[in-house]
């Protein structure tokens, strides 16, 4: 039996997802205290967002330092990615004017749990898995891993997720898609 379970992304403010960010999306003008323009720099689209209150002075500030400054090459985290006050995380200062790349990012597309319902995996992007299950890992490089899936990579693809959650039953593995 193969009921396709969907699970619910729960963020747990970790700040992984925008760690890197900070290297596609660059603030390009501060048009008020809480108001500026940036660019995705893949697609060189730009676009409005608006800071909330409890950031609007932090993002400010980065803004301030980073003007005329020479950006150097590498990773770096996205620049309305702020600590949480109480030291508990991170939390995203644009979170509801965020951009279509950050609304449709998935931390994970799917968790992968053993015989004992306990969670042994994560799939993340195009279909990488985190596991430290060695079975789960050899099973993924062999049989899963070289599916073929929709585009862009790690984008909603019910058939695909359809066929992997198949695969790991047969397996004694339970997949549940994120939705």
């Amino acid at each position: 039996m193969n009921d396709h379970r969907m699970a619910t992304f729960t963020c747990n403010s970790c700040g992984k997802c925008c760690s890197s960010f900070g290297s596609f999306i660059s603030i390009e003008r501060q048009l008020s205290d809480r108001d500026y323009y940036c660019q995705y720099s893949l697609t060189r689209n730009v676009f409005p967002v608006h800071v909330n209150r409890e950031y609007a002075d932090e993002v400010s500030d980065r803004y301030s330092r980073q003007s005329g400054a020479v950006a150097s090459p590498g990773k770096k985290p996205c620049p309305f990615l702020c600590r949480k006050a109480d030291g508990g995380g991170f939390d995203c200062a644009i979170y509801d004017s965020r951009p279509p790349v950050c609304q449709e990012f998935q931390c994970y597309r799917m968790l992968v749990y053993d015989r004992e319902n306990q969670l042994i995996g994560k799939v993340i992007g195009a279909g990488e898995i985190r596991t430290t299950d060695e079975t789960l890992d050899r099973l993924w490089k062999e049989q899963i891993a070289p599916l073929p899936h929709a585009h862009p990579p790690g984008g909603n693809d019910p058939a695909w997720a359809k066929k992997v959650t198949a695969i790991l039953a047969a397996h004694a593995f339970r997949g549940d898609a994120v939705k």
